[in-house]
């Protein structure tokens, strides 16, 4: 009798819902110490930054400088003072932490630079109480500009009676001797070389620009407007002269040029560019970094980082109507800072830095153009002999990104100014040496980590573009294959050999002339 055959038993497996409790429990006990040891890692994750980030826009780089979105301050004055007097008023030795962390003193010869010798004594001195006296007066000084009639905040009936093509224009200051001589030069190559049609403003002081058959020959020649303004002061400096031509210039959006800074491109175009579109100005690097212990940054009541390079301002971009109107605080901000020298000679360069330090008070983002500079000059010393060395003396700052090139990382803007620093006080240097060729650093985006190992300084009375260790190029001897590097380049090649250049060439010999007489 065969055996009885039954069937195929199967189990099916329910988990109830004590067990399925049970169960995520453990899961979470094994997996939380993974989530909060690498938080950052899991938050990034969810948040899928990284996943939505275009990789072809990297090139540009993103107005900064604000106040974090996550703190919730509104975009109003008001808001903005009663944060800054609301931020803690440390000691030097409270900041000294994260300050130099931020701005490490083993990159870019913080301690070299002219300007920081013997100042962190005086910054030391700087204490909780002097920081509420800073702020305080900076709330005075915009209450006082109020008081008086002024307007802090740009509104569209600044500019309900001027003419649409007078709110857009270029703004020069100066207008004596060889600073007048400079900037003719620059005018020829506005007017009569690059063709730019912007109206073009030029600010002196009362007793500038007095001899009447010079001011109809600028006018007529060169179509520009004559306007005079007050506040000389007794020791010559002049500096603040920028901050009194923006506030009484009718035009909503300028760029400003030195005397002694000559334009490769037409202006109009840098309006139309990205980065200024992006926060409605734009200023180009100067040659060093922030020392971490200024006390001005203990001021603003903000850590000091290398998000920025400290701005030359040979030329800057503006636009009054940025950041909701408050483009227009910091042009009165930083007058402020300029008519007290006494509070702010020592923590400041001139008037390059006390419009970012505006910009940091008042927590604006502001823009960077996207390359740092190249040193231009030739081979020939600072007294005109020919040399086989290299001698830079002035500065070659690039132009921004059009719109074309928003997806293009391979996009490298032209040179767009040519500010003579040096080669204004230099004599007897040979024409055709003045400007024949750059140096510049091979990676030179203006977030480009590399930079740290590119070194800019005075060597004597040169202008140095140097490199710290060897080469990084692949076929370099004991390359740190890094891609870093400096290149020394023609002039003429990187702008064309075309017209332009032939203009700057024609002009050396007008330029070497002025800096004899």
């Amino acid at each position: 009798m065969s055996p009885k055959s039954t069937p195929m038993s199967t189990t099916r497996f329910r988990m109830r819902p004590i067990q399925a409790f049970i169960a995520l429990g453990i899961l979470a006990i094994l997996t939380l110490p993974f989530a909060h040891y690498h938080r950052d890692k899991v938050s990034s994750y969810f948040q899928s930054s990284y996943v939505t980030t275009d990789l072809s826009t990297l090139h540009v780089p993103h107005a900064s400088g604000g106040l974090s979105e996550h703190l919730n301050i509104p975009l109003t004055l008001e808001a903005r003072l009663h944060y800054l007097l609301s931020r803690p008023a440390l000691h030097q030795w409270e900041a000294e932490l994260p300050n130099r962390h931020g701005c490490p003193f083993y990159t870019y010869s913080r301690n070299t630079y002219f300007f920081h010798d013997g100042k962190p004594e005086q910054w030391e001195q700087i204490g909780p109480s002097e920081i509420r006296r800073y702020r305080s007066k900076i709330v005075d000084y915009l209450r006082g500009v109020e008081r008086e009639g002024g307007k802090l905040v740009w509104d569209h009936s600044m500019e309900k009676d001027v003419p649409l093509e007078n709110r857009r224009g270029i703004i020069f200051t100066g207008g004596e001797g060889k600073t007048l001589a400079r900037m003719k030069l620059s005018l020829h190559m506005l007017r009569n070389v690059l063709h730019t049609e912007l109206p073009i403003e030029i600010y002196h002081f009362p007793d500038e620009m007095q001899d009447e058959a010079e001011r109809e020959a600028l006018v007529s020649e060169f179509d520009v407007r004559l306007k005079e303004v007050s506040g000389k002061r007794p020791d010559g400096k002049s500096w603040h002269i920028k901050n009194a031509a923006f506030l009484a210039s009718e035009f909503t959006e300028f760029l400003y040029m030195d005397s002694d800074n000559i334009p490769l491109i037409d202006p109009a175009k840098l309006f139309d560019s990205i980065e200024y579109k992006q926060s409605g100005s734009v200023f180009w690097a100067d040659l060093n970094k922030d020392h971490p212990d200024n006390a001005i940054f203990r001021i603003v009541g903000k850590t000091c980082t290398d998000e920025h390079w400290p701005a030359e301002a040979g030329q800057l971009l503006f636009d009054k109507r940025g950041n909701n109107g408050l483009n227009l605080a910091i042009l009165h901000l930083s007058n402020h800072m300029m008519q007290n020298p006494d509070m702010y000679g020592f923590l400041s360069y001139g008037d390059k830095d006390t419009f970012r330090y505006s910009f940091y008070a008042l927590g604006l983002p502001y823009q960077q153009a996207p390359k740092i500079f190249a040193s231009a000059g030739g081979y020939q010393t600072q007294g005109g002999e020919s040399s086989l060395d290299f001698c830079g003396h002035s500065m070659i700052q690039w132009a921004l990104t059009p719109p074309s090139a928003l997806h293009d990382p391979s996009y490298h803007p032209p040179p767009a100014f040519l500010h003579t620093i040096l080669a204004k006080h230099r004599n007897n240097l040979q024409p055709s040496k003045l400007f024949s060729h750059i140096r510049r650093p091979r990676l030179d985006g203006i977030s480009e980590p590399l930079l740290v190992r590119t070194l800019y300084e005075f060597t004597g009375d040169c202008f140095a573009v140097t490199l710290k260790g060897p080469d990084g190029a692949l076929d370099a001897e004991n390359s740190m294959g890094d891609g870093q590097g400096v290149d020394m380049v023609q002039l003429k090649d990187v702008l064309g050999n075309g017209h332009v250049w032939e203009a700057l060439e024609g002009l050396t010999e007008d330029f070497v002339k002025i800096n004899q007489n």
